[in-house]
């Protein structure tokens, strides 16, 4: 039985966590913090509005005999304020992590993404656990998930006392999931890189909680990807979602994508940086997982997005 807290409790995989955590029959509390209230209130956890850069976090942490930290807290959409984005991620992620040691946290499961390797024209074919995170500094989400990433695995290195399990998800997807990435892959009509079509893998956010759950079962310490099986190109995605793609070349849509996130308009989320991630490769491996953890997805890539397009088309019939 563990006391589980965690961070980004209010969104979808924060709130599918609780509710996988609050059905097992050993669970002990839960407390779940955010800086917005959950969708749907649950007598499985107890909800805390909170800031991860709040000082008083480890008296949170002692008063309700925290032993887990679950730290999924990240600024996922992205904003014009890098600064503030910088602040929360970082030093948020830094606070968490002290606060964990004042408090006595036995066990830290933080959640990273595939996204920390970089997207790079030498990538090999595979990235594995080891390789170097060069995660692209024109891209603040992917830049600023290598550089946590690296801090805390620095953090383990520092506190023995405390098991640290880092997860590398890959882009987590499904029916439940509404964010930047599932409406720009969703929606009829994008813009893409001329002669770019790079290999792109998913995992199913049922596959991504069971990780979570097994981390926190085994408290086994040590960095694994946890991805689907294979890996899809950018025209078999478009070709399952329904998107008709029209090529620009890059020297075009860089600038005119920069120009109109500057500018604030509505229909771009993301700056250009995003778009190295949209022209190179980077397909990560999980064995490790399947070896360590005893990870076995049961979704492949290309059934992820099936999965999701048939659900959201059921849905847009009911509507």
């Amino acid at each position: 039985m563990h006391n589980i807290f965690i961070t980004g409790s209010s969104g979808y995989l924060g709130t599918r966590l609780i509710e996988e955590l609050g059905a097992k029959e050993n669970a002990g509390s839960i407390v779940g913090t955010d800086i917005v209230a959950p969708r749907n209130e649950t007598d499985k956890c107890t909800f805390l509005n909170m800031d991860i850069r709040d000082p008083g976090m480890d008296r949170v942490l002692s008063r309700h005999d925290i032993d887990t930290v679950i730290h999924l807290a990240f600024v996922v959409k992205p904003i014009h304020d890098l600064a503030r984005m910088h602040d929360i991620d970082t030093n948020g992620t830094r606070n968490v992590l002290q606060k964990s040691v004042d408090a006595g946290v036995r066990h830290i499961v933080a959640v990273s993404s595939t996204l920390a390797y970089g997207a790079h024209p030498d990538n090999p074919p595979e990235l594995k656990e080891e390789n170097p995170l060069r995660g692209n500094r024109s891209y603040p989400y992917g830049y600023n998930k290598a550089r946590v990433d690296e801090m805390i695995q620095d953090f383990a290195a520092d506190h023995p006392e405390i098991t640290v399990t880092i997860l590398r998800p890959c882009t987590v997807f499904g029916p439940t999931v509404d964010n930047y990435v599932s409406r720009m892959l969703f929606q009829p009509l994008t813009v893409g890189i001329q002669g770019s079509n790079p290999r792109v893998q998913f995992v199913h956010e049922e596959d991504f909680v069971r990780a979570c759950l097994i981390a926190v079962e085994k408290r086994i310490p040590g960095v694994f990807n946890i991805v689907g099986k294979g890996a899809l190109t950018t025209k078999e995605v478009a070709s399952i979602t329904g998107t008709r793609i029209i090529p620009l070349p890059a020297f075009l849509l860089y600038p005119l994508v920069e120009i109109l996130w500057r500018l604030r308009v509505p229909v771009i989320e993301v700056n250009r940086g995003y778009l190295d991630y949209a022209r190179h490769g980077f397909v990560a491996g999980g064995r490790k997982a399947e070896i360590e953890l005893g990870f076995v997805p049961d979704f492949s890539s290309r059934q992820v997005l099936e999965d999701t397009a048939r659900r959201r088309r059921y849905a847009d019939r009911q509507t």
